[in-house]
Formats: C-alpha cells, structure tokens, sequence
C-alpha cells in the first residue's frame, strides 16, 4: 500500500537545480500493517480535564482513520499528512472511572480507570521536583503520608529531559499516571501533592497533576524560542540540547504538553536565576506569555511560588540577591490571572529545599480556588507594601490586602529596617498602628528616607501576617521606577501590504529628547490599518526609540526609523533605534539593526560599533547589511555580528538613503566640507563602489543626470519591464518634494516632480498596467501632523510628474507620528517550480523499493534529488536522477532504493 504526498521547493542554486522532496511511505514486509500509537500522556488511569472539550492525540499511518469510543459515544478523525491525529471528546462533568478505546485497520488500545476532574500542569526545578522521600520529609510527614491513599488525586511524572528543537513526546514516564497512596509518596511531588489534596478536600473532584520539572534549571531553559525573541542574546544562539540551553527544557517538557487539556499552571523556580533577578524581571513576564502563547490559553491561570528563605537566618542584610529575586517575582503578580504564594516564611532551616511544602501547597490551593474557580471571597494573598510617609524621625507604611487587621506572630515585630540617604540599614523599631499601618525608626537615624521588610536571604524570624494567617510580602522602598520591557510579538506579515513606523502609543505627544514606544504598523495599499501593530522591544540593553534634533533637514529626522526592504522582497531592515531605554539617538545608542521577515519573526543580533546607525539596508541573502553611521559614513557589518565593522565612505552626517538594486549598493548624500583626512561629500545619488563591497575605501560614483542640487532622504528604483532592468528612479528630498528621473541611453532625464510637504519616506511598486504606485510619509515637526499618501505615476514609462494627485491614505492619531515606510516581507521562496509532476509511485520488489514519477512540463531543470526519512520529519539523500531539462511532453523516471530501512520509509 502507498500513498503519496508531494512539496516542492526551489533549491537555490545558480545552476537552476531542481530539489524535490515526495513524502512517500511503502510498508515493509515486516511491518504490512501500521499501527495507532498514543503518547505516554494518554494511558490507563489518567485524569481528563473536566467541561472543555477533550484532545485526545496520537500517531497513525497517513490517511488511517482512526475512531475513539468514550462513555457511548464514537468520534473519527483520518490521519493526515504528518502522521499525527488528534480529535476532541464533548465536554463531560467530574466523574469516572471509564474506558476508551482507540481503533485503526490494524490494532485497537483500550484505556482504563479514566476519572475526570481538575488536572494541573506543575513546574519548574528541584523544588517542585522534589517528593516525599528527600531528607527528612518521610519522617516530617509520616502521618500525611500514612493517611495519603485517594485513588482520586493522581500524578503523571515526567523524567529529565532537554532538547535542541521541539518534542512530541515527553522524555520518560516510569510510573505512568500513578494514584495517592503511602508506597507512591516516594514518587510524588511534595508541594504538587500537597496542593492537590487541598483541592480534593475542598471540592471532593479527581485532581490530576502532571510533573514536568528539571532540578536546578534555569527560567531561560523553559522559555521557547519564540518566547525569546525580546532576548537577542539568547534568541540569537545556536538551539543546543544542554539543559542550560536557551529553550531546551522547554523543548523536552512542555512542547510534548501542547496538546494537552488542563486547567491551571503552577510554577516553582528561581533559585537558579538568583545572579540575574533584575534580568528576572522581564524573563518571567516573557516566560508567562510564552507558556499562554504555546497552550493557546491567553487568560491561563498561573500560579507560582515565591522563593522561600534558605541560607543562614538574618534579620538585617544590606545586599540580598534572593530578596531581588523575589521582589522581581513579586512584579509578576501585576500580571492578569496570576496568583504568588509567598514562601519566606515556611523553612525552618537554612536548605535551598525547604522540608515544610505543606504550607506552600495550601497557599497554591487558595490561589486556584480564587483565581482559577472563582471564589473571589477566598483569600490568598497576605500584606503587602501599599506606600509609606516619612513623618519626622519615623517612617509610616501603609498595607493592602490586610483582611479585617494586621496581626503579628509575638509581642515584637521583626524584619523592618531602615536607612537614611545613605542606605545602610539598621534594623528598626517597629509598632502596628490601627488596622493596616506600620510606624518605623531607629535610634541611630534621625532622616529616615528607605524602609525594607524581610529583605534577607533567610528572613525567618519575619511576624507580619494579615488576619486570615498569610504572610506579608517582603518589599523594599525607594526602588527607581521600572518601566514594564515592550514585548515583542512576532505577527506574520501579509503579501504587499505597506509597514510604517509609528511613533507613540497616543497617550502624550512624542517629545524631542524622549524615549517613546515605537510600532511597526500594518496598512493595506488602501491606507487601511491591519490588525497587527507590532510594538518594538524595549527591554534595556536591547531595543528603543528615540528623537532628538527634531528639526526639518536634519539628520536624525531626516532618516531615523526608516524602513528599507531587500530586493527579493525577503528582509525588511530597520535601524536608529537606541541601545538603552532613555538614551537620546545622537548619543551613544541606535546601535542596533533589526532585520525582520514575513513570518514576523525580528532579530536584532546585528549592531553597528562605527557610531550611530541611523538606516540600514541588507542584500538579498542576508549576508551583507549596510548602515549610514552618523559619525563615520557609510559601513559594513556582516549580518549577525557586532565586531566586524568597516567604514567604506567616510564623512560625518553626510549621508541619507541606502538602497542595493541589482547586486549595487546605491547611496544618497547631503553637502559636508572636508574635516582633516575625511574628504568632501557633496549632493548627489551614487553608486558605492562597485557591487556590494566589504572592504577597502569605495569611490561614489554619481548617477549622470540626477539632481545634485537636492538632497535626496530616500530613493526606490522600479523597473518598466518588471526586472532587473531599472529605469525609473523615484525619491523624496528634504525640500518637500517626489522626484522622478528615467533611464535614457545612460542618462537619468528629469521627468518632474510634485510637491509633497514635509515628506519624510518613500516606497513604490510597478503595475503590470504601466502604473507605478508610490507611497510615501509625511510629517510636519512644527504641528506633528503626519500621513501617509499616495501617488499615481501613469504611463510611467513616458509621463511627467506635475500636477499628479497627492492623495492621503492614512493619518496618523493623535500624539503619533509616522516616520519610515515599505512593502512588508515576503516569502518569496515560496515559489511553484517550473514543472508538473502528475503521479507518484512506490512498491515493494526483490530488490528494494521502486519509486516511479511521471512529468509532463520541465524547464531548467537539471535533477530530481531523492531523499529518504525514517519520521517523516529528517531526510537524508539517498541518490538523484539526471532530469530532461526542458520538456513540454512527458517524461517517465525511476529509482530503485535497494537499502530501505525497516517500517516505514517516506521518499
């Protein structure tokens, strides 16, 4: 039996190759017949999430339909193409036990003592990992673990795993989905089942939770790849499988979870993460978007847990990197639907692993019964630092969340200190004042200006409760404002839509000096705006805007924030944008050169270190990217690297547009007097040399014809034969106006213009029709009025700019502006190859396997590549067949695979 699938791409090679891939499977002898297989996740004894719809997944021979039967009811679902099914059960009330079974052509799986409740995903390192049998926990919980046997609270236990890409298939499972009892304890989560058992005692339901931890790991490793893109740093390495890899255990856990029904995350990690809390700050946050993100749950209920104290105790300590970590967790629970428990006060020695999770369990259940049941009369957050008055000697704070009074554990209250303007801390007096105030002093200080509270390692001796018994959130005052990081989220571009940067989020005018947000938004060639308004990262050290020198005809406003797309349509760059949040763009940042593609995926590995890269421009493989440096001139740098930088034009702020067409790097220039070895630059459109140089001090050759009275800010050439061939050149120039100029026997002739005020970017297309499409921004820096308009050129070939209508498409909103615009990326390897392949064939003979295709047109072609894969996912060549070339009859070929491996082969 075969059945055949076919995906074509285009190889790139100069010699015009042909690389075919045909998915193909032809089953062995050995294997006549496949068979469903289901992930370790599906088995007997597990927990289904109750009232959604049911997944239920696995594997199957392409096409085989595959049939799940479930409390009476029958549901099919035919395997497609990758060999991977998955269907939905109708939702089902708590219940059970029951039984499915799963049928193909070949082999039917039963599935036994099934319940459906509340299932749970926790997470995280040692100290969710850790179960009943670390240290003395037997003996701290002998009566919990004597008492624990409820075949309706129930565990499945992921092993250790990491990985360089995405699994399917969790790692290990010895103990499949395994039932509460005194002989299992040794193999149960101690704050997992604690937090579980709390839940079954209130609403007498199955629990289920799942396991997925990895000791001593690090938050980087959770996060995927995706989720790293506000991450240069780490987005940009290599995918390695160490479990300290950026993504790996994320890989190896939870990828192998996506398809999986539950209600809530829970999360127990940070210590590992302790040397870099203030980076913590924005990982964790990214980390919760991702984990929403990859599960398709964007209101997912997360549930975490606070590090708890370990180290030698202290009441006062003037540095504390658990502390900042917690304070950055602590930020986390801003976050909509999420819920902290916090832990400070549970350990009663100075382990990393705290003996004593039942408290912490508790605190989770509390959380979950709120957050993800609803109960909002259930409380699960304790005090926390609201604001604080200085009152002569003496601070004041103010709590929240405090229930019907603050309560202390003792007649003394512990944990407060305080600092003058120096921040040395002593530790303080402190006194309850009516319900939810602390008054503060010391002797020693009489301007108090900071307080702390458990800010320690190990703050044992911590007393502040709120009246339900739940601890006060340690804090620390005085803490510089932190800007929550912009997020970026990769949206796929749409085909011959426009992108423009847009300055502000509408909130306040964008001021000269400033840092602002900064969008790449979507329009259509109609001036409509698409749903995807892509925020720029903003994560310090990273990616962010500014404005300076804000002024018509000056160089920041001249080409800051333009957009510049490669000439396969493949790679939009953009640049000026500034290396640290708040540093203005003529200072030390616009560092950074992001390159994006039509997935939406950015990288921003790319930094210029010869100045200011205020536009860039990359070539169509996306190894060469050029920038105009405000200091230096024009520069090179390879993509993906920082260090390698060369100046190939010279000349401070002497340049405006880049442009590469046709293999040439083209520039345009303003007028600059010679400064010492640095030559003049006068006004002109250029070529830089010849092709697209990388080293050695290139000659600006101007193009014959094109003004050089003019600056021009940007430029497009357009090809009246829709090639290679440029004819037409466009641009906008600092006097406000589009200019045009066609190619005659090599000479640019002037074919107008139109007067376009305050115009800042410019893009274009040409129409099959003989129209050329223009689109450029406007931007008035008196009034910040800004648009985008377009401009109609018919015939292009032979008319003259003049009186051509200058039509507004778009304004921008109040407090915004627009600045750079172009066509969006493309996918532009994604093209139809020059032939027909009308059948496929496979067998089983004597000799192997024969392969046999039929085609009825070729063009170019020089050969069929055969690749063989044992998963359908990695091809590895085998052989090729020298193909016709050109044909407009059909052609017949075959191949014989002599060495085929065992069970299925895709061709």
């Amino acid at each position: 039996m075969c059945k055949p699938s076919h995906l074509r791409k285009l190889c790139p090679k100069n010699l015009g190759k042909l690389l075919l891939l045909i998915l193909f499977y032809c089953l062995t002898p050995q294997l006549a017949n496949a068979i469903v297989t289901l992930p370790k996740l599906v088995a007997d004894s597990m927990i289904l999430q109750r009232n959604i719809n049911i997944p239920i997944w696995g594997k199957a021979s392409v096409g085989e339909v595959v049939t799940v039967t479930f409390k009476g009811a029958s549901y099919t679902v035919t395997t497609p193409s990758t060999g991977k099914w998955m269907l939905n059960l109708a939702p089902s009330a708590a219940g059970g036990p029951y039984s499915m079974t799963i049928a193909g052509t070949s082999n039917t799986i039963t599935i036994n003592q099934i319940l459906i409740g509340d299932v749970y995903i926790c997470s995280g390192q040692s100290n969710m990992q850790y179960t009943f049998s670390y240290g003395n926990t037997s003996n701290v919980y002998a009566a919990e673990i004597a008492s624990s046997t409820n075949t309706k609270i129930r565990q499945f236990r992921i092993s250790f795993g990491s990985n360089a890409v995405p699994q399917d298939e969790v790692p290990g499972a010895p103990y499949g989905w395994q039932s509460a009892k005194p002989t299992a304890m040794k193999h149960f989560s101690t704050t997992g089942y604690f937090f579980a058992k709390s839940l079954y005692d209130k609403y007498q339901i199955p629990i289920g939770i799942i396991t997925s931890t990895f000791s001593g790991s690090i938050i980087e490793a959770w996060i995927s790849h995706e989720g790293l893109i506000n991450f240069p740093n780490l987005y940009n390495q290599p995918q390695g499988g160490t479990p300290s890899s950026p993504s790996a255990i994320y890989n190896a856990l939870l990828s192998p979870l996506r398809n999986c029904g539950f209600k809530a995350f829970v999360w127990y990690q940070g210590e590992s993460n302790i040397t870099n809390a203030t980076e913590y700050r924005s990982l964790f946050p990214a980390f919760i978007a991702d984990v929403r993100s990859k599960f398709n749950k964007p209101n997912l209920p997360i549930l975490y847990v606070q590090l708890a104290n370990w180290n030698a105790a202290s009441e006062l300590q003037q540095e504390s990197n658990i502390a900042a970590l917690r304070e950055a967790q602590a930020m986390a629970n801003s976050i909509s639907f999420t819920g902290m428990a916090v832990a400070h006060d549970v350990n009663q020695n100075g382990d990393i692993h705290p003996l004593w999770k039942k408290p912490i369990g508790n605190r989770l259940s509390l959380a979950a019964q709120n957050i993800v049941n609803g109960e909002t009369n259930v409380v699960y957050e304790g005090p926390s630092y609201l604001s604080h008055t200085v009152v002569g000697n003496k601070i004041v704070i103010t709590f929240k969340n405090v229930g019907t009074g603050l309560d202390t554990v003792g007649n003394v209250l512990r944990q407060f200190t305080i600092a003058g303007a120096d921040k040395v801390y002593k530790i303080a007096t402190a006194t309850l004042i009516g319900t939810n105030k602390v008054e503060i002093s010391s002797s020693t200080i009489a301007n108090p200006v900071y307080a702390r509270y458990a800010w320690a390692d190990n703050p044992r001796s911590a007393n502040l409760y709120g009246s339900t018994g739940l601890p006060a959130e340690s804090f620390r005052t005085g803490q510089t404002t932190v800007t929550p990081p912009s997020l970026y989220t990769a949206t796929p571009f749409a085909a011959g839509n426009l992108v423009v940067t847009r300055y502000g989020n509408g909130s306040t005018l964008p001021a000269t000096g400033t840092t602002i947000p900064v969008y790449l938004e979507e329009f259509n060639t109609s001036g409509v705006s698409q749903t995807a308004s892509r925020l720029m990262p903003s994560v310090a050290g990273n990616y962010n805007a500014g404005i300076t020198n804000l002024t018509v005809g000056t160089h920041s406003f001249g080409v800051e924030s333009l957009l510049s797309l490669s000439e396969n349509k493949k790679y939009l760059a953009f640049a000026a944008n500034n290396l640290e949040v708040g540093v203005p763009v003529n200072a030390s940042g616009s560092k950074t050169i992001a390159i994006l593609t039509a997935d939406g995926a950015l990288n921003t590995a790319t930094s210029a270190n010869l100045g200011v890269a205020r536009t860039a421009t990359v070539n169509d493989d996306l190894s060469r990217i050029y920038y105009n440096s405000q200091t230096q001139g024009i520069s090179y740098v390879p993509y993906g690297t920082s260090g390698a930088n060369v100046v190939l034009a010279a000349g401070e702020n002497a340049y405006r547009g880049l442009g590469i067409y046709n293999g040439q790097l083209y520039a345009s220039t303003t007028v600059v007097a010679a400064n010492g070895s640095i030559p003049a630059v006068s006004k002109q459109v250029a070529k830089v040399g010849t092709g697209m140089p990388t080293s050695g001090t290139q000659t600006l050759t101007a193009l014959p014809g094109i003004t050089t009275t003019e600056i021009v800010r940007q430029f497009v050439f357009l090809s009246t034969a829709n090639n290679t061939n440029y004819d037409l050149f466009y641009g906008v120039t600092e006097s406000g106006k589009l200019i045009k100029y066609k190619l005659i026997s090599g000479n640019w002739v002037d074919r107008g213009s139109v007067n376009i005020a305050n115009v800042v970017s410019i893009t274009g297309k040409w129409n099959t029709n003989g129209t050329t499409q223009l689109y450029c921004t406007t931007l008035n820096t008196s009034t910040y009025a800004s648009t985008l308009v377009k401009v109609e050129d018919f015939p292009a070939t032979s008319a003259t700019l003049a009186t051509n209508a200058v039509t507004v498409i778009a304004t921008a909103a109040a407090n915004t502006y627009f600045k750079g615009v172009a066509f969006a990326p493309e996918n532009s390897d994604a093209t139809e190859l020059p032939m027909n392949v009308t059948s496929f064939n496979g067998a089983n003979d004597t000799q192997g396997v024969k392969l046999k295709w039929e085609t009825t047109k070729e063009q170019n072609g020089d050969s069929f590549e055969i690749m063989r894969s044992t998963d359908g996912v990695e091809f590895k060549s085998i052989g090729s067949v020298k193909a016709v070339g050109n044909a407009t009859d059909k052609h017949y070929y075959t191949f014989t695979d002599f060495n085929p491996a065992e069970g299925i082969n895709y061709y």
